[in-house]
């Protein structure tokens, strides 16, 4: 026998339904029934199906829009229009009197149901009096595939697709939903409603009755919540919560479920793939305007609005990297993850910055206020630097970040000219600690380097030899084994202006052990240490020997 509109109005499980319109099709017989939650639902329309909608999905569109909606429904034979009233529907009336015109012209019933009443149920009855159960359940699962996937490549949902997607499984379980990450931090959920979630390590497994490729679990509280793990296509895993606070959750949900993770799937395949984009793009325009290929004006204002960035604003570079002490970095995969948890680090800690990877290095352009003093700027970057380092520190307790700092420039066209003194800051930092005399230093700024930028920027051994005084030259050539404690007790000394006390602590051994070096030094060289000059020239040549030591590292 037809099931027909007439008497899906008689059924008393749904309470008390109002007959808006369309009285001249109650005849019309049921075949199916679907839900509207996306415009484009339209296109899985056979005929004959039963449409439910809240006019969620039309809760933004224009009256003109709304009115080609329809006109694309009057090109299917729908057996008639279930409705529930939403506040949140933008011109809502307006588009309820456009349907009423719709149902009266086409003959189709419009009614209206109690907002309490879930899209679910109606579906459960309507499949139960169309089909048996398990043809029920096949046709429940295309039902909400359809929609889930309607809504999925729909265009008019873009601004918060994973809320959608959430919003509309809630409104087909009818109970709270949320999606929590790996670290158990809630990334999204229906209708934005808090929900208070931990993994309890007694939670158990479920069964959802169904063939899934999806871990289930229980755990109980205050309410039972149901947990299903998801591992998603772009290596990360959530967790999708379901908390059974309204009606049971049942087998009939699970499908929905389902059908709502292949969705989730999707849209974070989707948004992986164009942050990739996004991000190369990025990458490509600020290494060009980093390393000063693009001169013209035009094309820099341009970049600098595809960026977000003020062209006129001020700017500092900053290069950061990462040592691990204790071993050497060999493997070019660790190094490689070491420097994506640094660029992760630096996005998470700093305000205000661009940020691109470099090879073994993380750029970052930070927005800085000019009319700030120096020591205000060295008291920013050295808490900049502790954030960092904290970040790496969580990964692992050897890591050691350093930073080295460009000039604040006016304007993107001067960027190039920042990252250059940072990446210059960056490479000689080691040899910096040694020029302020300060031990482990890890970050340090360009402009501190003084006289000895021009050094720095010199790449020939053998004309930075030329600054390295003859007395000091003798030493570094003296090919006996105690050479090297020989150079690291002149340094020593010096640093702690030739007391012989002090020099011994430092170095741990006995007095009488630095001053015999301290002669030896002497002998081997002759650096007259009463003169100041010629300390001065020592202790240039030190950090000269050290620059080359660099140069030949590379």
């Amino acid at each position: 026998m037809k099931f027909t509109v007439e008497e899906f109005l008689r059924m008393e499980e749904l309470g008390k339904m109002t007959l808006i319109c369309g009285e001249n099709g109650l005849k019309k017989e049921i075949k199916g029934a679907t839900i509207i939650e996306a415009p484009d639902i339209v296109k899985f329309i056979n005929g004959g199906e039963l449409l439910l909608t809240g006019l969620y999905a039309f809760r933004s569109c224009t009256i003109e829009e709304f009115k080609n909606y329809i006109s694309e429904l009057q090109r299917k034979e729908v057996s008639g229009l279930i409705l529930k009233r939403r506040r949140l529907v933008e011109d809502v009336e307006s588009k309820i009197v456009l349907l009423k015109e719709y149902a009266e012209k086409c003959n189709v019933p419009l009614i209206e149901v109690p907002f309490e009443i879930s899209f679910q149920t109606i579906l459960s009855l309507v499949m139960e009096r169309l089909f048996n159960e398990e043809v029920t359940k096949l046709k429940y699962y295309k039902t909400t595939h359809d929609n889930f996937m309607a809504l999925s490549l729909s265009n008019s949902y873009k601004k918060n697709p994973v809320g959608d997607i959430l919003d509309m499984l809630n409104k087909l379980i009818r109970n709270p939903i949320a999606l929590y990450n790996q670290n158990m931090s809630c990334y999204a959920s229906a209708g934005d409603e808090e929900i208070g979630f931990e993994l309890s390590k007694n939670a158990s497994e479920y069964d959802p009755g169904i063939f899934s490729n999806y871990k289930y679990m229980e755990q109980k509280g205050e309410y039972t919540q149901y947990i299903v793990r998801i591992s998603l296509n772009v290596g990360v895993q959530m967790y999708l919560v379901i908390i059974e606070k309204e009606i049971r959750f049942n087998q009939m949900d699970c499908i929905a479920v389902e059908n709502a993770i292949v969705a989730l799937q999707y849209e974070f395949s989707r948004k992986f793939a164009v942050s990739k984009l996004e991000k190369k793009y990025q990458h490509d325009l600020l290494n060009n305007i980093l390393n000063g290929k693009v001169t013209s004006a035009d094309e820099l204002k341009k970049n600098a609005s595809l960026l977000g960035m003020n062209p006129n604003g001020y700017y500092r570079v900053i290069v950061f990297g990462v040592t691990y002490e204790g071993s050497p970095q060999k493997k070019m995969n660790e190094r490689l993850r070491h420097i994506n948890w640094l660029e992760e680090v630096v996005k998470q800690q700093l305000m205000d910055v661009k940020v691109l990877t470099d090879m073994d290095k993380v750029v970052a352009i930070k927005t800085v206020n000019p009319n700030r003093t120096q020591v205000e700027y060295r008291k920013e970057l050295k808490e900049m630097w502790n954030k960092v380092q904290t970040g790496m520190s969580r990964h692992n307790k050897k890591f050691r970040v350093k930073a080295g700092v460009g000039k604040i420039v006016d304007g993107i066209m001067q960027l190039a000219v920042s990252y250059q003194e940072a990446a210059d800051a960056f490479s000689f930092i080691d040899i910096a600690a040694d020029i302020l005399y300060e031990g482990n230093s890890y970050i340090m700024m360009f402009s501190d380097l003084g006289i000895f930028k021009l050094l720095c920027q010199m790449d020939d051994p053998a004309m930075l030899l030329e600054y390295v005084p003859e007395s000091l030259q003798k030493l570094y050539n003296y090919k006996k084994p105690q050479q090297e404690d020989l150079v690291i007790t002149l340094k020593t000394y010096l640093n702690y202006n030739q007391n012989l006390s002090k020099t011994a602590q430092d170095l741990y051994v006995h007095y009488k052990t630095a001053a015999y070096r301290i002669a030896k030094i002497s002998k081997i060289t002759g650096i007259d240490f009463d003169n100041a000059n010629e300390r001065l020239a020592v202790r240039i040549g030190l950090v000269v020997y050290k620059l080359i030591e660099n140069y030949n590292k590379m």
